[in-house]
């Protein structure tokens, strides 16, 4: 499985003016915001040079959204767009789509709450 690059991190951390301390975990966890994911997606089509800042940058995008999405109804537009990546994109972002398609259980209540949105992914 892949995951997010010390180097992209620090890069991010940068550019949108994140604060990483030292005792995260999950960095796509812990600076999720879901109220700047639009500006994520921005900095994803403007900022994101290399396959390791696309994937890294595409887990702060998936967590923010997950985020937004489990107190807000969706954003078509947004979805639409994070959507359009993610099928552009299908070989660099496998391991985010099969992590939040919870293809292992279909018990929806232990789905993400953007789990049904990223199994469209896959159809």
């Amino acid at each position: 499985m892949r995951h997010p690059t010390r180097a992209a991190i620090d890069k991010f951390n940068e550019l949108l003016g994140l604060v990483e301390q030292p005792y995260m975990q999950d960095w796509e966890v812990e600076c999720a915001d879901p109220g700047r994911v639009d500006e994520f997606i921005n900095c994803y089509r403007v900022n994101a040079d290399t396959d390791d800042e696309r994937f890294t940058l595409m887990s702060l995008i998936l967590g923010s959204f997950e985020e937004f999405h489990g107190l807000n109804t969706p954003d078509d537009s947004t979805w639409e767009i994070i959507k359009s990546i993610l099928e552009e994109e299908r070989e660099l972002h496998k391991d985010h789509i099969e992590y939040y398609s919870c293809w292992e259980t279909e018990d929806e209540e232990e789905w993400f709450p953007i789990t049904t949105l990223i199994r469209s992914v896959c159809q």
